[in-house]
């Protein structure tokens, strides 16, 4: 299917969110995964192969990055943030996660990319958002299930809750930010504007509670 084959997006998320990448993708998007020189957190994320290169044991990377390209950058380097200033005005849409952010890190907020490119799509995965009073909680799949509702369903009633199933938080947040990504895409072809959106794991994860 090549629906959004006109379109380029440059995929930072690490652990947090790479479904949206491969969504896009899937839909015939022109992906590059961007990725530090240590690699993407995506990389190591569980459950690993025993054996194989280290950086392709993981497979949930094998499983949610597929269909992307692969760059390496720097950013530390001069040269590389202003390469990725430059695949950031060509490009339609940025994905990555925070906090941390490697965007923020390297000084490249939205501001920075917007001026690169004053038509861009940028989506950020988050546990609770990228700012206000629980921006900064630590957060895992267990976290979110548990303050986003699901667990609240799990179990016996005389019982204490227990954990849902398989990891779940950061797939249907990855799922939210790619149909995030289209309808700001949307709101900037009509407004002409660059559109920022913070996708929330823990409100995609009440979102699941609406049957």
């Amino acid at each position: 299917m090549n629906l959004l084959a006109p379109y380029r997006v440059l995929d930072l998320t690490d652990e947090r969110g790479p479904l949206a990448g491969m969504m896009l993708a899937a839909l015939g998007a022109d992906v590059i995964r961007v990725e530090p020189p240590a690699g993407s957190g995506a990389r190591r994320a569980v459950p690993l192969l025993a054996e194989g290169p280290e950086s392709e044991r993981s497979l949930a990377f094998a499983a949610y990055d597929r269909g992307k390209r692969s760059l390496v950058l720097d950013f530390g380097s001069e040269a590389d943030r202003a390469r990725l200033l430059e695949l950031v005005s060509g490009a339609d849409f940025v994905l990555d996660s925070g906090p941390p952010s490697l965007l923020d890190a390297a000084g490249l907020g939205f501001e920075r990319l917007r001026a690169a490119n004053p038509l861009l799509v940028h989506v950020r995965v988050t546990p609770f958002g990228a700012d206000g009073p629980a921006a900064a909680w630590p957060a895992s799949d267990l976290t979110l299930a548990a303050l986003g509702g699901p667990m609240s369903v799990q179990g016996d009633r005389d019982r204490a809750p227990i954990r849902i199933s398989v990891p779940q938080a950061w797939r249907h947040a990855g799922a939210e930010a790619a149909v995030a990504a289209l309808i700001a895409h949307a709101r900037v072809r009509t407004t002409g504007e660059a559109v920022f959106v913070d996708v929330s794991a823990q409100s995609a994860m009440t979102w699941t509670m609406l049957n």
